[in-house]
This record gives C-alpha cells, sequence and structure tokens, in this order.
C-alpha cells in the first residue's frame, strides 16, 4: 500500500477541516406547553448557524445558540425534529432525529376507557399496551418527562441478568440499544431513555397524553357488581394543568394508578399501609434493622419493632467527566454541611464510579448512606400535600447538590458536573424525586419475605413476569457512626435470599375499590417490596394492566373476574399489533408486546421457539419446575434448571405431566383415567405412545376421518392419532415443514422419537379440555401451588 507523505496528510487534514460541519449531537424536543415545542442540540465546532426541520420540512434557523422555539406545530400530531448545522459555505447532515409531540390542552370534560395517572415506567407501559389494544387512553403526567425514574437520572437498569429481560421492558432496552448501537441496552443517559420512552408512548395508535397535569379530586360511587368486598368506583378524577391552573374532569371506565404515592388510590379508599412491618417468622428482615452486610448478620441493637419509617428518597443526579483541566464546580449550596458527606467513600470506590457508569463518560450518582441520599425527613411526604411534597424536595435537592460539590471540592474531582444535555428542559436537574417507597396498598394477597425466598418451592399461576433484583432498602435514618458493620438503621440488601421469581398479577388489584389498577405501590411488605420496586418489574406489572383492562372492557367483567390465564396467553403472543392492526385477545390476532414475557425462567428455551408459549404457560403452573437453590448465594439464586427442549420425552416424565393433568381435572370434578407407562422410566417415548397416553387420559376415542397417510385403520397408532387430531391436537403444531411428507401430505410418524417441547404443545393444547374454556381453572386463581418433590 502507498505511504503519504507528511505535507499531503496535512494538507488532506486542512482540507477535511473545510468540509461540512458536523451533525449534531444530542438533539432533543421537549414540549413546554400545550402548542409549544423547543428543540435542543449540542453546539457544533465551526458553525455559525442551524436549520430546524420538522418531519423534513426546515422550520426556521437558529444563529449561536444551540436551541429552537417551535410554535406553530398542530396539537395532539407526533413530529420529528432533526437540525442540521451551517457554515459560511456548507450545510451539514443532519443529526439523530428527536421525537416530540405537542400536547393539547385539557379540556372541561372527558371521557375515555382507560385513565393512567402517572407516566412511570409502570404507567407508560399501561397506557402504551392498552393503546395497542385500540383502547382510548389518557395518560397523565405531572411533570415534562415521560418514563419515571428512568428517565429521570436511573440509568444502570436494577435487573441482575441480562436475560431476565423481557416484555415490555425489554421492548425498552432495544430500543436503548437501537440508539446508541452498541453495548447491552441495560445503561443509559437520562435524555436516551427520554427519547425510547416517548417513541414508545407516541408510537401507540390514539394515546392522549397531558403532561404537567396532575389528579386533585376523585369521585366515587357504589360499585355496579360489588364483588369480595369491593364496593365502591371511580366514577370521576379532577385534573390540573400546574403551569397555569385550568382544570378539567375525567370520566373514565377504569383507571390504573401508576404514581409512586397513589394518591388517586386513597382519595378512592383503597386501604394502604405506610412503613414497615414488625419482624415475625416469615419475615425475619422487617422492622427496626441494623444489618451487617458482610456477615449477613441482623445486628443486636436491632429491635425489629413496626414503624411508620420509610426508607430514602434521594434526587439521582447524571454527572459528566469533563476531562483533564476542566472545572465544572456548583456554587456551594444553600445549608452546605461537609460533615455530612465526611465519611463518603473517595469517588473511585464510591458506588458512583464502580457500579453507576453510564455511556459517554456520564455517571448514576447512587452513593448511601453516606452520599446522595437524605434520611429520616420523608416520613410524610407519601401522605403530604403537592405543597408540601414541594417543600421537602427542596431540601433532597440541596442535599444532593451538596454531594456534589463535596466530590469536586472535598475530593478535587472539578472536572465532574452535571451533564450539560440531560435535563435541558427542567434546569439541568431530575424533574422527579426518586421516590423509593411510599404507600403499599392492600389487596387480597400481600406478598412477604417468605413468599419471595420461597419461590423455587412454589409456583404463582397468575405470573405475569419474573423479577430477579435482591430485596433492599435503603437506610431510614442517618448513619451517625461510621465504624459500625451496618449501613444506616432500616439498610438491607438481600442477594442470597432473592431467588428469581414470579410476579404475580393480583398484588395490583385493591380491596374496596372495584375499577382501579394500582401497578407501582402494589400490595407487598416493606421487605417484599424492595424487589417489586424495580423499573423493568413494574414495567410487567403496568403492560399487564394495559391487557387486562382491554379484555375486562371487551368482555364486560370485573378486574377480579379477568381471566389471568388470557392476560397470559397475549403476554407470551410474538406478533405485536399497529395502527394498521390493533392488538386482540384470541388465537390469530396481533398481541400487545413486540418481546414476549418470561413467566417462568427457563434458560434454554428461546423466546423464538415455537413452543415457547405452551412451555411458559405450563411451567407458570408446576408443570416444569426449577429446583430450588442448593446454597444461599446470589449465584445459586438465579439458577434454574434447563428445560432441554430437543431431548427426547421420556417414559418417567410423560407419567408425570400427565398425572398433573390428572389432578387438574379432578380439581374442577372431570374423572380423567390414571396412565402408567410400562418400561424403564428413561426409556424414549414415541409419537404413537404419547397420543396413545393422552387419548387414554381423556378417553377420546378417534373419528372416522383420516388426518394422516401413513396411520392406516388398523394401525395400533390410530385411535390415540386420530383421537387427538380430532380434537386439533396433532403434529402441524410443531411446524409444517417437519411433518409433511414431499408430497405435502400429513404424515404422523408413528415410531418418531418425541421431544420434550413437541410434548409440550400437545400438553397445552389438551389443557383446553379442563375446565372453563375462557376463564381461570380454579387451581389458577390460588396466589400460589406448592410444587411437590416427586415433580422436579
Amino acid at each position: 500500500m502507498r505511504q503519504l507523505s507528511v505535507p499531503i496528510l496535512l494538507l488532506a487534514c486542512l482540507a477535511s477541516s473545510r468540509g461540512a460541519p458536523s451533525a449534531p449531537e444530542a438533539v432533543e424536543a421537549v414540549c413546554t406547553v400545550p402548542g409549544t415545542i423547543r428543540v435542543y442540540w449540542n453546539p457544533v465546532v465551526g458553525a455559525t448557524s442551524y436549520g430546524i426541520y420538522r418531519d423534513g420540512t426546515e422550520i426556521g434557523q437558529a444563529g449561536g445558540s444551540a436551541t429552537f422555539w417551535d410554535d406553530t406545530a398542530p396539537a395532539a400530531h407526533t413530529h420529528q425534529y432533526t437540525v442540521r448545522a451551517r457554515d459560511a459555505s456548507s450545510i451539514g447532515p443532519a443529526g439523530r432525529p428527536a421525537v416530540e409531540r405537542s400536547d393539547a390542552p385539557i379540556t372541561q370534560t372527558a371521557e375515555c376507557d382507560l385513565l393512567v395517572v402517572g407516566a412511570t415506567t409502570a404507567g407508560v407501559a399501561a397506557a402504551v399496551v392498552g393503546a395497542r389494544y385500540g383502547l382510548d387512553v389518557i395518560l397523565l403526567e405531572e411533570t415534562g418527562r415521560l418514563g419515571g425514574m428512568s428517565v429521570n437520572g436511573l440509568g444502570a437498569s436494577d435487573i441482575r441478568r441480562v436475560e431476565h429481560a423481557s416484555g415490555f421492558f425489554e421492548e425498552f432496552r432495544r430500543g436503548v440499544q437501537a440508539c446508541y448501537g452498541t453495548g447491552d441496552g441495560l445503561r443509559y443517559e437520562p435524555r436516551v431513555a427520554h427519547e425510547v420512552m416517548k417513541g414508545l408512548v407516541f408510537g401507540a395508535p390514539g394515546l392522549r397524553v397531558h403532561r404537567r397535569v396532575r389528579a386533585v379530586a376523585v369521585g366515587t360511587e357504589p360499585a355496579l357488581r360489588p364483588d369480595a368486598g369491593r364496593t365502591r368506583r371511580i366514577s370521576w378524577v379532577d385534573v390540573v394543568h400546574v403551569p397555569d391552573g385550568r382544570r378539567g374532569r375525567i370520566r373514565p371506565r377504569l383507571v390504573v394508578d401508576a404514581t409512586e404515592c397513589g394518591d388517586v388510590a386513597a382519595w378512592a379508599g383503597a386501604p394502604y399501609r405506610v412503613g414497615r412491618e414488625g419482624r415475625s417468622e416469615r419475615e425475619p428482615h422487617a422492622g427496626h434493622i441494623y444489618y451487617d452486610r458482610a456477615g449477613d448478620q441482623i445486628m443486636p441493637a436491632s429491635t425489629g419493632r413496626a414503624d411508620r419509617r420509610i426508607q430514602a428518597y434521594s434526587y439521582l443526579m447524571t454527572v459528566k467527566d469533563f476531562g483533564p483541566g476542566a472545572d465544572r464546580t456548583i456554587p456551594r449550596p444553600t445549608g452546605y454541611d461537609e460533615a455530612l458527606y465526611r465519611h463518603a467513600p473517595p469517588w473511585n470506590r464510591s458506588w458512583n464510579a464502580t457500579s453507576g457508569k453510564l455511556p459517554n463518560d456520564k455517571y448514576e450518582i447512587n452513593q448511601h448512606p453516606y452520599g446522595s441520599d437524605l434520611q429520616g425527613t420523608n416520613y410524610g411526604y407519601p401522605e403530604a400535600s403537592y405543597a408540601e411534597r414541594r417543600r421537602m424536595e427542596a431540601a433532597f435537592l440541596q442535599h444532593a447538590l451538596g454531594y456534589l460539590y463535596y466530590i469536586q471540592t472535598v475530593e478535587g474531582k472539578r472536572n465532574l458536573g452535571l451533564s450539560e444535555d440531560d435535563f435541558r428542559a427542567d434546569g439541568g436537574w431530575p424533574a422527579s424525586l426518586y421516590i423509593r417507597e411510599a404507600r403499599r396498598f392492600l389487596g387480597d394477597v400481600v406478598m412477604d419475605e417468605t413468599d419471595i425466598l420461597s419461590a423455587r418451592s412454589l409456583v404463582r399461576p397468575d405470573a405475569i413476569g419474573i423479577g430477579d433484583y435482591a430485596m433492599d432498602s435503603h437506610a431510614t435514618q442517618p448513619k451517625p457512626d461510621p465504624a459500625t458493620r451496618d449501613m444506616g438503621e432500616g439498610e438491607f440488601y438481600l442477594p442470597q435470599y432473592t431467588p428469581w421469581h414470579q410476579t404475580p398479577f393480583r398484588i395490583m388489584l385493591p380491596r374496596v375499590v372495584d375499577d382501579l389498577f394500582i401497578v407501582t405501590a402494589v400490595s407487598a411488605t416493606h421487605v417484599a417490596y424492595g424487589t417489586y420496586r424495580m423499573e423493568p418489574v413494574r414495567m410487567h406489572f403496568g403492560a399487564a394492566a394495559g391487557v387486562a383492562a382491554a379484555l375486562a372492557l371487551r368482555h364486560h367483567l370485573r378486574l377480579t373476574e379477568v381471566p389471568v390465564s388470557r392476560v397470559q396467553e397475549e403476554l407470551l403472543k410474538s406478533s405485536p399489533g399497529d395502527a394498521r392492526r390493533p392488538a386482540a385477545d384470541g388465537i390469530g390476532a396481533p398481541g400487545p408486546l413486540a418481546a414476549q414475557v418470561l413467566l417462568y425462567k427457563l434458560p434454554d428455551l428461546s423466546a423464538h421457539a415455537l413452543a415457547y408459549p405452551a412451555v411458559q404457560w405450563l411451567a407458570a403452573r408446576g408443570f416444569y419446575p426449577s429446583s430450588p437453590p442448593l446454597e444461599r448465594t446470589p449465584a445459586a439464586q438465579l439458577a434454574a434448571d434447563p428445560f432441554r427442549p430437543d431431548d427426547p420425552l421420556t417414559a418417567g416424565e410423560m407419567e408425570r405431566l400427565l398425572h398433573i393433568l390428572r389432578s387438574r381435572g379432578e380439581a374442577v370434578g372431570e374423572r380423567l383415567n390414571a396412565t402408567t407407562i410400562a418400561g424403564p422410566a428413561d426409556r424414549s417415548i414415541t409419537r404413537s405412545e404419547a397420543a396413545a397416553a393422552l387419548a387414554g387420559l381423556f378417553g377420546w376415542t378417534p373419528t372416522d376421518a383420516a388426518h394422516y397417510r401413513d396411520v392406516a385403520p388398523d394401525s395400533p397408532s390410530w385411535a390415540g392419532a386420530q383421537a387427538l387430531a380430532a380434537r386439533g391436537i396433532d403434529v402441524d403444531v410443531w411446524g409444517v415443514t417437519s411433518t409433511r411428507s414431499p408430497s405435502l401430505a400429513r404424515e404422523f410418524r408413528p415410531s418418531a422419537i418425541v421431544t420434550r417441547s413437541q410434548f409440550a404443545q400437545w400438553l397445552y393444547l389438551a389443557h383446553r379440555f379442563i375446565g372453563p374454556l375462557f376463564m381461570d381453572h380454579p387451581m389458577d386463581r390460588r396466589p400460589m401451588l406448592p410444587v411437590p418433590i416427586a415433580a422436579r
């Protein structure tokens, strides 16, 4: 290869420097008030002006400032904004587009199918999924940001294994991954997370969004059909547009309270708890506690008493390393006290640097107990008025700034400063305080520590996802002595006691109020809530609520009547709906999500597998249980038995599965036949044997119509194969290409060995003939089912 001389290289560099300006980075569009959108971007070196484009058409130019106001965008329409830098002689390429919608003003009265209060991660998931089913959905958000803590500084996802990502969170993760073009999508800048969330929200057909709008009052009336103590329903919700005080009244058919504090639910009369339960046999880490993480010990000073203390809140700052020599020191915060931060670890050993690293030299600030957490000042926050909450938030803001000021001045990290391209419409600061826990509402099921700990000894047939993050709590009181082994009264982190676990549907349904989902402040004790408060899990709750709302409205059901088995089948669909063909319940119709959920962890079962929905549905009911952890370690808690989808079905395994199916038949009064599989338990089962056993269990007889070209009426395989095929259980469910001959005639291949995944599909279809056709099987309405030792 010919080598260029130094002078020629210099000339090439000079020529390049005179080329068109580069594309502007970090383009962002934000609706500030209805009818006005502000566009931001990072300045481009050498640019003298910028062209701003909306939906491909230039709408204006900006001089040296990297911002532009668009007050001509039609309301309630989604627009794509791009920016191109210019110099004296050329125009550069467009930066990455930003999506935004100009909100329509709230009206004096409005009606909708589903009202979602709070655009938290759970709220966004509920609203988007509901809209994908064609529901008329209104989404309210008190701030200007859609996506809860994921867009307000929590940039390091609270999930221990990327393979546990599924459902709506997986959609979000893939969106982040696409924005960066690299990485696993689990770490993101707030601006990027917000762009992804807005894309999901604005891509949902017909979804009405009102930002900077809060609920202020609720009206209730007697429930139309009182059920199980749920005697009230929400008839209206009054709202106010915070900037100008404009008021409105919304009359929804169903309501989702997705906020951390659950004001709408509380005003409607749903019962709740604030604070901590006392220590008990089922909850050894409950109540007043000093916990030694390293030694896994509850320290002697712990009383275990119940109280109304709440774990600390904080603002999650996003800071950036601006490089050597940069000085990004902020002014000394009001009330700054260096002593509050003196025992914080040095920057390079802080949580921020070791666990909070984000793309583009940024960091999530979440250090505790000495750091951004402010303990002991939030006990009244959950039940406080909006004005009182704003006063408390001011104290948290100054405390967080004090920690940053300490890092910059005492630790000498002046090159670390607040990110310049996140939160630009909010003065460079997160719009939302991190409210880790507030009210927790009471449902018919209240999850506790033992429920999580014993997750491998039972199954939850109403699962709508899995969680994996450790039960934890930040401190409730400041830590006075840095030498003690605890991290402040109230703090614990229990990965060795937290296996991956199924997240149950029914803890979203509060007592007393009939038409309400609570998808953030779910029904759990303080200890158990530590794993449910994580954003990936909250998205599971929100998505399931959106599906259940669609089912309830279409089939005229109370929320307690919605069959969770149908919700699961929707969440397990692999083809999402769109504006042209909305999601709809039922076989063959599009589903609500671009990524299927995990109802149970089977590490070697691909979501792309044809048997995935069947196996997941069965596993949620105990057909394929995973062994309990062999030791009390974080790694063991996250382990799971493989499913081995392509392994031969053995005689012992088929007998075990048919026994479970038979017991479920007996639970609804159906007498199924006993089955005994001859031969060694480890021998492989043929298709002929599998069909005969399954048909024999139900006592099904064959029909005269021939379904297979290679099974004659006088064949031993005829009865079983024909009986199953007459009921829609045939080899075609395994994939046409593997079951048809070159002449395209259907073949049964009776002597072929059945795989575990193939039999699971037959088993799933056979279960349709047990119990109610549409509603839940009675066993699936129980909060949990024990897993017999013999079944493992």
